[in-house]
């Protein structure tokens, strides 16, 4: 019965894809989106497919310990349904009587928080929350986070959209199908729920600067932010630079554009080292303390595979600075085909081998005109910040593809903005030409 249950919401999906005016697009050929939304499934469930036979054991997969403590946040629910909302809502989430739900899930309560929110409780009050509508089959968990995943991405492509109205293709091709970005936003994982948030972030900022002013961008703005702070904050943290230059760029004359730039980026550099008199957390030291728990962590396992060393850091600007240029090398280029040790490994080496060609493309048929574009110092400042910290925290090149992956898409259009396409066109209808013999 579940099973039909699934395909009903599939068809329901399908339905809200292809009457919504959101995913409407004169672009592309009209069931597009709905195919697109597939794939996007079919993805979540090679997820399913990996965990459930590449993992020892279901204790040792994030997507069955996510799910299964939502099921066990569920079953509060038949005992007493007040006791379900508190745990849901986290008004009241404190009471001692809960600690007997709390101590049985595996991803509740985690060891270091660093003064942050828990960002573990999001994805399990989300399977408790879709369990009321699942009868307890997983796929459908995955159907729904697949559509919000789906949904985030679609929003990104239509920010991008009116730059890349002759290269469509390609733009569904980078927003969509880059591997690592297509396989770990799908499955039953934070990152489906961060691209869901992300991408409404960026299309409801793209309207509000537009002057397409309207209450419902405003609320959708604002809850994406909200969601953003409680699934990866540090996507936002990386993304804030970007996004204050865009509001700087629009509401201002477009003069001095690098110096703003640049100014931008100082200025949350130094409202990093000034958040713990203001926050009460400090953003140096919770990456340096992440960087070594997390190395801490590894090391106590027997074997990790894809284990890397990384350079410590300190919670100084001399020792972040020192570290960043080794941190921006293994985010943008490992694993290397030489540090291959499954298929897993070798899908993210063929990865950045494809991103290293693209670089090579771009060196070739570069063009500066639209460097200056703000969604280019967008895609620019989201990438390298995001490769940063990504690559500054994490000594498994497993986990590094998985983090970093959120940038790839911003890191494709900022290579696609400095393509000439004209000339690459030019070039490849004088081919076409000499193979005819003409």
């Amino acid at each position: 019965m579940s099973y039909i249950l699934l395909v009903i919401y599939m068809i329901i999906f399908c339905v809200i894809i292809y009457k919504s005016p959101f995913f409407k697009n004169h672009h592309l050929p009209k069931y597009t989106p709905i195919i697109l939304f597939i794939l996007k499934f079919f993805a979540g469930l090679s997820v399913f497919f990996v965990y459930s036979k590449f993992y020892d054991a279901r204790y040792s997969s994030d997507i069955f310990k996510y799910f299964d403590d939502g099921i066990i946040i569920h079953s509060a629910i038949y005992e007493n349904p007040w006791d379900y909302l508190r745990m849901i809502t986290g008004i009241g989430g404190n009471a001692p009587h809960l600690d007997k739900y709390y101590y049985t899930c595996y991803f509740w309560m985690k060891p270091f928080n660093y003064g942050l929110f828990n960002d573990n409780l999001t994805v399990i009050r989300f399977n408790a929350l879709v369990r009321l509508i699942s009868m307890g089959n997983i796929h459908i968990h995955t159907l729904i986070i697949s559509f919000l995943s789906f949904t985030g991405l679609w929003g990104i492509y239509k920010v991008f959209l009116s730059y890349f109205k002759n290269q469509k293709w390609l733009l569904v091709l980078v927003v969509f199908f880059i591997p690592s970005l297509y396989f770990w936003t799908s499955g039953l994982l934070k990152e489906g729920i961060l691209m869901f948030a992300f991408g409404m972030l960026l299309y409801s900022f793209n309207q509000l600067m537009k002057k397409h002013f309207t209450l419902s961008s405003l609320i959708v703005f604002i809850l994406s932010i909200f969601l953003l702070l409680i699934s990866k904050f540090y996507i936002l943290v990386a993304a804030l630079p970007g996004l204050a230059f865009i509001f700087l760029y629009i509401k201002t004359k477009p003069k001095f554009i690098a110096l703003k730039y640049l100014l931008i980026h100082v200025f949350f550099l130094i409202g990093a080292w000034l958040t713990k008199p203001i926050l009460g957390i400090s953003f140096p030291e919770i990456l340096a303390h992440k960087q070594h728990d997390f190395i801490n962590y590894i090391n106590s396992l027997n074997y990790v595979g894809s284990k890397i060393e990384i350079q410590a850091i300190e919670p100084n600007l001399f020792s972040l600075i020192k570290a960043i240029p080794q941190a921006l090398y293994n985010s943008l280029f490992r694993p290397t085909l030489f540090e291959v040790s499954n298929a897993m490994m070798l899908m993210a080496a063929l990865e950045n081998l494809l991103i290293v060609a693209a670089i090579l493309l771009t060196i070739f048929y570069f063009t500066k005109r639209n460097l200056k574009n703000h969604w280019f110092l967008f895609c620019v400042s989201f990438t390298l910040i995001l490769f940063a910290l990504s690559g500054l925290t994490t000594p498994v090149l497993g986990a590094l593809v998985r983090y970093k992956a959120p940038a790839l898409p911003f890191l494709a259009i900022a290579l696609l903005f400095m393509i000439n396409f004209e000339k690459l066109n030019k070039l490849r209808k004088r081919d076409h030409i000499k193979k005819l013999g003409i």
